[in-house]
């Protein structure tokens, strides 16, 4: 399926409009909302999302078509919290190198992931995202061992926005490591994008 309303992953990897956002005319961070200005932007975006999940994707057919999306749901719980529900462990083992790790997480039941937020401009509604690492159990090379899908975090790459004009949210975070018990390993083949867009209603 995709989606009407075109936004790539490539546009959303420059994060251009953020960090220039970050930045007042003098190059100082302006990023400091005070508690009320914190609270504003969570009364603005908070609430129940479903959109699309957008990512890459190879069409053989058409080189020129690199994502693809699927149906997501989210929600703005609080001015620090987030929560993406169930989403596929199949894209997270997309990038894999491992072929029997690749299909034990693909093959995974889907999982929320929670993030912490910090609103970091108010004009336009901006905020940087932490998701936490998804936990999967997994037998593998003769022992089950813990395996985390490790995130961006505290990244200008990872964030999201409100446009009023539009009502539209457009986030995204980025795959950035797989933890074996804790210890990061070379399993991930590359940082994996994903994006999100919904209307607020």
């Amino acid at each position: 399926m995709k989606t009407i309303r075109i936004f790539t992953i490539a546009s959303l990897l420059a994060a251009v409009s953020l960090t220039s956002c970050l930045k007042d005319s003098d190059g100082n961070s302006n990023s400091g909302l005070t508690p009320a200005e914190k609270e504003y932007c969570a009364t603005i975006v908070k609430g129940n999302y479903t959109g699309s999940l957008i990512y890459a994707a190879k069409n053989i057919q058409n080189v020129n078509d690199v994502t693809d999306t699927l149906d997501i749901s989210w929600s703005v719980n609080t001015d620090s919290t987030l929560t993406i529900h169930r989403f596929p462990s199949r894209l997270l083992a997309e990038n894999i190198s491992d072929e029997a790790l690749k299909n034990a997480i693909a093959e995974a039941p889907d999982q929320d992931i929670n993030c912490r937020i910090g609103f970091i401009t108010k004009n336009p509604i901006q905020w940087l995202i932490n998701p936490a690492a998804p936990c999967f159990n997994i037998q593998f090379d003769g022992a089950e061992h813990k395996f985390y899908v490790g995130f961006y975090v505290n990244s200008t790459n990872s964030f999201g926005r409100y446009t009023s004009n539009d009502k539209m949210v457009e986030m995204q975070i980025i795959e950035g490591a797989i933890f074996m018990d804790n210890n990061e390993t070379g399993y991930l083949t590359t940082a994996t994008p994903f994006a999100f867009v919904a209307e607020k209603k």
